[in-house]
Formats: structure tokens, sequence, C-alpha cells
């Protein structure tokens, strides 16, 4: 979709010099990446409203909180948990963070791909799912911002934004390697859930647009009903709806 989007405006730029024109071409409204990539999220801390949202369909209750910078802070300096490792949070302040909690009541078990889920915002921004790789590379990035690199507007392409980072085989000493493994411990991972069971973990996108004031975070795909080959014969989506404000202090 870029390149016919580009395309578009190289046509522009040849029509100008075939007719011969001597005026600069009128400023214009940029759409979609070419604008947003002008925009800087801000670091100051955001509040959700409201802070936690509970969806339950046919047995399965999903919770889904914003995780504050102090939650985050207090988690992953616990010493028990995480070791030589525990210290700050380890998410950069490029990203947003949620608490996912799911039990499964259903009678049966169930499949999530948190690959799958995404946050969409008022502005029809749609942004992926950070994977610890992705919070890797942007300390491997060394400006921290993964900005324009996962972030897509609806009107440019279907399906899931954001360009994966090409991350070094190995990663070097210091914060990326850090946080790539605190990331791994402390997220939500894909898999099956059987009946009974409560599990949860943590999931990032990248910061919303700072003209963004609602978010739409939609765990996708879970998968309802396998059959006896294991293949998906029911799947939905919980959705959540947040306002958000920003506050003062880091994300």
């Amino acid at each position: 979709m870029n390149q016919r989007h580009l395309a578009g405006i190289g046509s522009v730029v040849a029509f100008s010099v075939i007719v011969g024109c001597a005026h600069a071409p009128p400023p214009r409204s940029l759409k979609g990446q070419m604008e947003l990539e002008q925009a800087v999220p801000s670091t100051a801390q955001i509040t959700m409203v409201p802070p936690t949202a509970v969806l339950e369909k046919n047995g399965i209750e999903i919770t889904a909180r914003y995780a504050t910078k102090h939650e985050l802070d207090t988690f992953f300096s616990n010493k028990v948990l995480f070791g030589r490792y525990a210290g700050d949070d380890p998410y950069p302040e490029s990203t947003l963070v949620f608490y996912v909690k799911i039990a499964n009541r259903s009678g049966h078990r169930i499949r999530v791909t948190p690959d799958d889920f995404v946050m969409i915002d008022d502005l029809n921004i749609q942004y992926i799912n950070l994977s610890p790789d992705d919070i890797s590379a942007i300390y491997e990035s060394r400006g921290g911002d993964f900005w324009s690199f996962a972030k897509a507007t609806g009107n440019l392409a279907p399906g899931y934004y954001g360009a994966p980072f090409k991350v070094a085989e190995t990663l070097g000493a210091g914060s990326g390697r850090r946080a790539n493994y605190l990331v791994r411990q402390a997220r939500l991972t894909g898999g099956y859930i059987h009946t009974g069971v409560t599990y949860d973990g943590y999931i990032a996108f990248p910061r919303p647009h700072p003209r963004a004031k609602t978010l739409k975070v939609i765990l996708a795909n879970i998968k309802m009903l396998l059959d006896a080959a294991d293949i998906p014969t029911e799947a939905t989506d919980f959705e959540y709806n947040f306002h958000l404000a920003e506050t003062t202090g880091g994300h």
C-alpha cells in the first residue's frame, strides 16, 4: 500500500514537470503514515478510564487492565521472581502495557494467539502487539522510539500493521538483553488454556498518537471451540474500550 501511495505522489510530481508549472504546488494536508511520522508521542503518564474492564462470553472471562508505571516497577523489582534482573519496568517509554487475565470456565479447552491482538485509536490508527524481540529492538535502535516503525492508518491497508525489526542474532549486554528476558517471563504467551485454569500476563503496544482520545483493545481470534482434529470451529474477539488522558511522569 505504501508503494501505491508513493507512486501516486510521483505521478503528481511528473505531471507538474510535463506541464511546465512555474509555481510550487499548493500545500496539502498529508494523510496516513506521512502525517503520522511527524508526530512524536508524549512521554507523559497516561490515565485510562476505566482502568480495568471485564468481559465474559460462553464461560470465558477476560480481564484487561492498563498497567501503570508504578505497577510495572513494583512487579519487576521482585527479586524472588527475577533474581539479578529485578529492577525497574523494562518496557520503553514509547509503549503502552496492559495486564490480561483469562479465566476458562467453559468446560473445554480454548486457544489464544496474542500475535493477533491489536489496539485501534479514534484516529483509525492500528497498533500491533509487541513481541519481546520488538522490545529489545527498541533499545538496540538507541533512539528508543518504536513509533514510526509500528503504526499505520486504517485507510492505507487492511490487516495488522507494524514493520518487524531485524534483531541481531546475539543481543549485546545491557538494557536490551535485560528487557528481552523480563518481558519473556511476564508476557501473555499463546497456546491452550484448559478448563478451570486462570492464565495471565502482560501485552504491550506502541504508545498511541498524541491526539488520540479513545482506544479499543481487541483480544482477537480467541478460539472458543476446537474439534477432535484440533481445528477451531468457533472463534471470537474480546473488545475493550478505554478513554485516555495524560498526566505527568513516565509511561
